[in-house]
């Protein structure tokens, strides 16, 4: 191992990275070391950016870029046009990802979402039948449903998402969502007998369950209690596109917890 290899990974593992970062940031300095010249007196900028200019997967490039620059950190140099880099990778990769997921096509209408969403309760499927009404009524992220059932109010807890059942209808405490401290605590009473009678099944005679036991990998998670396994940002698309307006989109902003603008940057609408 030279100086700078040793320096490196000394810096990395002395970092406050998760380890999960250290060790993707080990296995991508593999992968420079044979593009770049490591002589500590020549190392540039410059002469990195122009390197990785040479990979054509933007999120490769982008990977390599922020690894070059803990590399080109740990050694005291200068990384502002690395930081510059970085920035204009991640506008390019964003433009892509909003370029596709306007011009995408999707084979499902909101009818064959409903029709499906029947088709869970129907076959007594209520934690699919539960999933998707959330998603699809409150245009929730996936974080949102991960709820607990409670049989009242003593039993929810203001540190959770709760689904709290009242004699005819329920009421859905939304208390941890990626916004939350922008738009503050959400609540809603549902009055909907399918929603209120699959939360009843499910919870039996106990006082409180969760509807997920463990919530990691929450996309795939999500997925698989969705119609036609969409993703949530699937089915938000496929309503926009069908009521692309601007109360539509005022509305779901609202439930959500977002703002037009990102609605209008991300989605099938035009504000």
């Amino acid at each position: 191992m030279d100086i700078i290899d040793f320096t490196f990974i000394d810096y990395l593992d002395h970092s406050e990275l998760s380890q999960s970062t250290i060790k993707n940031h080990k296995r991508n300095y593999e992968k420079i070391k044979k593009l770049i010249d490591y002589d500590e007196k020549k190392i540039n900028q410059d002469d990195i950016i122009i390197l990785l200019k040479n990979n054509e997967n933007l999120s490769q490039r982008l990977t390599l870029a922020c690894c070059c620059t803990k590399l080109i950190k740990c050694i005291d140099k200068p990384t502002d046009l690395l930081n510059e880099y970085i920035l204009f990778i991640n506008k390019e990769l964003k433009d892509k990802y909003i370029d596709r997921n306007k011009n995408k096509k999707y084979d499902y209408t909101k009818k064959d979402i409903l029709k499906e969403m029947d088709n869970f309760y129907k076959n007594k499927n209520y934690k699919s039948f539960v999933v998707s009404y959330l998603i699809y009524k409150f245009n929730t992220r996936n974080a949102d449903v991960n709820c607990s059932i409670c049989i009242n109010k003593k039993c929810s807890n203001q540190n959770e998402n709760n689904l709290i059942l009242r004699k005819n209808s329920v009421l859905y405490e939304r208390n941890v969502f990626k916004t939350k401290d922008t738009y503050g605590r959400k609540s809603h009473e549902i009055k909907n007998k399918k929603l209120l009678h699959s939360l009843k099944e499910m919870i039996g005679e106990g006082q409180k369950i969760k509807i997920f036991d463990n919530f990691n990998n929450s996309t795939h998670l999500i997925k698989q209690h969705l119609p036609f396994n969409l993703k949530s940002s699937d089915i938000l698309k496929i309503v926009l596109s069908e009521c692309n307006t601007l109360h539509k989109a005022s509305k779901i902003g609202k439930n959500r917890g977002t703002d037009l603008q990102t609605l209008e940057d991300n989605y099938n609408i035009i504000i």
